[in-house]
């Protein structure tokens, strides 16, 4: 990395790469936004931590060894193409500090979306089928990821579609970290927690747990402050709490579908993620959440109507859109911003889930007891909305 040239840090070569933000750090090393002077484009670096994974002695070979597996691992996970998953671009070796060149994903992280309260059944059948989309291109590849959890899948902003992130990176971690596995516990296949190397079912299993994530609110074992040594041997020995019995509203077959990812044996789950992909659509087909704009009569269908009278999918993301655009402009607790959630919670209860519009008016309701106090107009109306669709 060069040194700042009035006040502007540059990478690469020819000082191509112009840093913008830092946006996190991990166990592979720090992540900046950057902009491309020779293409003109936003880019991700990602750094690579070498000095840590090349271990304290920084032994010249082992130097050598870590780069070479740095850029093995990274060209196959270039060869990666799904619309779904974030495009690396170019790897540069030639710096002090390896780097990655990433597509440039303007979003957040699922779990900023996941956690508590279950999302709307039309938005988790939308993600999990591009997340599915996105690994069945990798397997094809023979690139399995080894760590899918919420912070490796991002949501646009411009589109609410998701970006896998990270594929190939831990398998370096792995052949570079011997006394360690890469993998988030909460999302971590029985397999891999065994230390074993893990297949393209493994990576099936951490899909059920994301999945169960966004149903349940929860993911099937312990949570963030729950010790990693009692979560691996969960993922191993316990069985997972079906959803249902978590909360009314998961239509059998998702729940079948999820519990059958979530399967101990590896042979158990489905033969690939295509299946996970069609599995999905039937299940989007039964709970009608694609069909023609609007009735003939132009009015929307009441409580528990069918959204086989209405299309959805892309009217529930614009509204989700509007919603975080509006909060960006003038804050969480805007009045434009309280009636945009209202609209979104209608829009998803008229599309057939009664329950997540249930979900939406409640978390409204609790921001605005927060915000407003508990007898103000804006909550009692919250929760007057989330009492009219449990009715339904």
């Amino acid at each position: 990395m060069t040194g700042p040239r009035n006040g502007r840090r540059f990478v690469g070569p020819g000082d191509r790469f112009e840093l913008a933000d830092h946006i996190g750090s991990g166990g592979f090393g720090d992540v900046w936004r950057a902009r491309d002077g020779t293409l003109g484009r936003e880019v991700a670096l990602k750094f690579l931590a070498l000095n840590r994974l090349a271990g304290p002695r920084q032994d010249p070979e082992r130097v050598t060894q870590v780069r070479e597996r740095f850029a093995r691992e990274s060209l196959i996970a270039a060869k990666v193409d799904s619309p779904y998953v974030a495009s690396i671009y170019d790897c540069d070796m030639g710096d002090e500090t390896p780097f990655l060149v990433m597509e440039y994903v303007d979003g957040e992280p699922l779990n900023a979306h996941v956690g508590i309260t279950p999302l709307p059944l039309a938005r988790t059948c939308r993600w999990s089928s591009q997340i599915a989309q996105g690994l069945a291109a990798a397997h094809d590849r023979s690139v399995v990821h080894r760590d899918i959890k919420p912070s490796n899948v991002l949501v646009r902003e411009a589109d609410s579609d998701v970006r896998i992130v990270d594929f190939g990176l831990s398998r370096f971690i792995d052949a570079t970290e011997t006394r360690s596995t890469a993998g988030t516990p909460l999302y971590m296949s029985p397999e891999r927690c065994r230390a074993e190397p893990g297949d393209e079912r493994s990576d099936l299993y951490s899909l059920g747990c994301v999945m169960y994530e966004m149903v349940t609110g929860w993911p099937p074992f312990g949570d963030t402050r729950a010790d990693p040594v009692a979560l691996a041997q969960a993922h191993q020995n316990k069985a997972p709490t079906p959803p249902r019995a978590q909360g009314s509203g998961v239509p059998p077959a998702l729940e079948k579908l999820i519990m059958t990812l979530l399967a101990k044996d590896p042979e158990h789950r489905p033969h690939n993620a295509r299946a996970v992909v069609h599995a999905i659509k039937e299940i989007e087909r039964d709970l009608d959440v694609s069909g023609p704009e609007r009735r003939t009569d132009g009015l929307l269908p009441g409580p528990g109507a069918s959204a086989s009278d209405n299309g959805f999918a892309d009217r529930l993301s614009a509204a989700e859109l509007a919603v975080r655009r509006l909060i960006w402009k003038h804050g969480q607790d805007h009045a434009l911003v309280i009636t945009a959630r209202m609209e979104l919670a209608d829009l998803t209860g008229h599309s057939g889930d009664v329950r997540g519009a249930a979900e939406l008016y409640d978390r409204l309701g609790q921001d605005c007891s927060a915000w407003f106090g508990p007898g103000h107009s804006r909550t009692l109306d919250a929760f007057e909305g989330m009492v009219r669709w449990v009715s339904a």
